[in-house]
């Protein structure tokens, strides 16, 4: 099952790494064109959306492509014995479009994806029943270290012909059975093999600064643009922002987890799903006083506040005390805890004592 979810992998995460590069880091000449000083640069980083869509929706319907490609692609692929299994949109992510087809007898997928005006690349796919994938494509922004350890990937040129990829794909031998890929579970389980992948780049440590500028610069070379040339306050307020999206995206993942985990009724849901605090070890101290007082007044510099900060208090632990400080109907109460993507502690607003939603650990 979880093989066959790896379609999504090569369709969309790092179509996503290539907006985000584009909307999020920028190039000068669009802060010169467009932005007028440092408050509108900022703004414009941070209208870039998350880096990483937590979760993903896949609709079919009739796309039209606007890359010449695309067609050359698909006729390509048509050539080769893959009938089509439709085009398709991600709601979360508008500017990628799919065609996919697979084939009658060998049951590998083939995707042609527009990530926008920025590139359209291909991608041949075989799924295991044991889990494990293996998949070859022109997408320029594989990187090996993003990617679960059951996937394997050869890298072709961007542009590549469809025809080397299959003869690539058909010389490999078959690791264990294969899954044949059909329009009837395409949609379902490649959402849920989305969600796995994201879990694995979420769990990981979140970049640091040298690191978002260094695989900043390594995208846009990818895309064969010049590189950014921002000021460093300009390259700062980009980090930022990335940051706080990936942050926005574990959110995302761990109120799923917490859906699907059985942990909390539909009713309890209802109640509380638009007002969950997470606390885990991804989060500065900064970031874990500004979730502890957001239904107070007081802001991260009370000087109550203050002398908590910065002295290596653990997470859950430098949550409670600012609790502490605050009156009753300001505080959270603890719901659950959950393992995935990161190990997490989820809040709830305090509520009162005849209220029907329970608190507890699971």
């Amino acid at each position: 099952m979880l093989s066959t979810m790896m379609t999504v992998l090569i369709t969309v995460l790092l179509c996503l790494l290539a907006l985000a590069v584009l909307l999020k880091y920028g190039l000068k000449s669009y802060f010169k064109r467009h932005l007028n000083g440092m408050v509108k640069a900022a703004a414009h980083l941070k209208a870039g959306g998350t880096p990483i869509a937590p979760r993903i929706t896949m609709a079919q319907e009739q796309v039209e492509f606007r890359d010449p490609l695309v067609k050359q692609y698909m006729n390509e692929f048509k050539a080769l014995s893959y009938r089509s299994t439709g085009r398709y949109v991600i709601p979360e992510m508008p500017y990628l479009h799919l065609w996919s087809g697979a084939h009658h007898k060998d049951g590998t997928l083939a995707l042609v994806m527009e990530c926008g005006d920025q590139f359209t690349s291909i991608d041949v796919i075989r799924f295991y029943e044991d889990g494990s994938v293996l998949g070859a494509g022109t997408n320029p922004f594989y990187r090996p270290e993003n990617y679960p350890p059951q996937m394997r990937y050869q890298q072709f040129p961007l542009g590549a012909p469809a025809r080397d990829v299959v003869s690539w794909m058909r010389a490999q031998p078959t690791a264990s059975a294969v899954i044949h890929v059909t329009p009837r579970n395409l949609k379902a389980l490649n959402t849920r093999f989305y969600a796995a992948c994201t879990d694995f780049q979420l769990a990981r440590p979140l970049p640091s600064f040298d690191e978002y500028r260094a695989h900043a610069l390594q995208h846009a070379a990818r895309l064969g643009q010049k590189p950014p040339e921002l000021s460093e306050a300009q390259w700062r307020m980009g980090y930022e922002d990335h940051r706080t999206a990936l942050l926005d995206s574990l959110d995302g993942a761990l109120k799923d987890h917490l859906l699907q985990s059985g942990s909390i009724s539909a009713r309890e849901w209802d109640a509380v799903q638009h007002d969950l605090v997470f606390i885990h070890s991804r989060l500065m101290d900064d970031d874990i006083a500004i979730r502890a007082l957001s239904r107070s007044d007081w802001t991260t510099d009370e000087p109550e506040v203050e002398r908590l900060l910065s002295k290596g208090i653990a997470p859950a632990k430098l949550f409670e005390a600012i609790q502490e400080l605050l009156p009753a109907d300001q505080r959270f109460s603890l719901l659950a805890t959950l393992t995935k993507p990161v190990v997490s502690r989820i809040y709830a607003p305090a509520v009162e004592s005849d209220s029907g939603i329970e608190t507890r650990i699971p």
